[in-house]
């Protein structure tokens, strides 16, 4: 798979910074982590609803493992 790089230095690592503008927007900027250069821009309030989406499904995945792995150890230990 190819390596997403820096238009500007060819850098392969990038950062998301969260800004507003003066009218109080906010926006997620994504950019060089070595240069600052700016590779792309999402609306912050679509990044926060992907966010809490994904903790949403994490935590009924990690709650529907925890539930298996204690059935699991109860079978062992009544055996």
């Amino acid at each position: 798979m190819a390596r997403s790089k820096c238009p500007a230095c060819e850098h392969h690592e990038f950062e998301a910074v969260h800004v507003t503008t003066p009218k109080g927007h906010k926006f997620c900027l994504i950019q060089c982590v070595n240069c600052g250069t700016v590779v792309g821009a999402l609306d912050d309030v679509k990044i926060t609803n992907v966010i809490k989406s994904a903790e949403k499904k994490l935590s009924k995945f990690l709650e529907n493992l925890n539930r298996k792995v204690l059935t699991v150890c109860s079978r062992k230990n009544n055996s």
